[in-house]
């Protein structure tokens, strides 16, 4: 079980997921700006430059870059922490609190999130659900991000705790 080659198949995978999010984040900027451009353009040349649709657009990119980005930013270090004590510990000791604390909060917090939202996204995705506003976009993909998202989280956690497991062993 413990692979070598398993944590980094994991890190490539989120190093993707965080690629395909950072490029959303430039798409969903250029779409903001055509936004903006397009209501006053429009105005003053009395066309409909902007719609829902681009509007919807603007949040469904922010959420892929956002859950997208979860197990990249673990992979990262780059998620928020309350070290008031850490840095007094040893390295021992930092690494035993990490395996515990991705063991015993992380990884149920994940599958938790992943069992609540599996069904909501897959009945999304059953009926081919849509925006409700006049002209939006299809909502069951959006929804899919969400257990997408934290299966990517847990797996990079998966991935650090074997690395933590590994590391006390020696």
């Amino acid at each position: 079980m413990n692979r070598p080659d398993l944590p980094e198949g994991i890190d490539r995978l989120n190093r993707w997921a965080g690629w395909l999010g950072s490029w959303s984040i430039l798409v969903m900027l250029a779409i903001g700006a055509w936004n903006v451009i397009g209501r006053f353009l429009g105005l003053a040349l009395g066309l409909s430059l902007s719609s829902n649709a681009l509007l919807e657009a603007q949040w469904y990119l922010f959420s892929l870059a956002f859950l997208l980005g979860l197990g990249w930013t673990l992979q990262r270090d780059g998620h928020v922490r309350v070290d008031v004590l850490h840095s007094r510990w040893s390295k021992r000791r930092q690494q035993q609190v990490e395996l515990g604390g991705t063991l015993g909060l992380l990884l149920p917090f994940c599958l938790m999130v992943l069992l609540v939202s599996l069904q909501p996204a897959w009945q999304s995705f059953l009926i081919q659900e849509a925006s409700p506003d006049p002209g939006g976009l299809p909502r069951f993909w959006v929804k899919a991000l969400i257990p997408l998202g934290f299966a990517l989280l847990a797996l990079q956690g998966l991935a650090a705790a074997l690395r933590l497991r590994r590391s006390l062993r020696r």
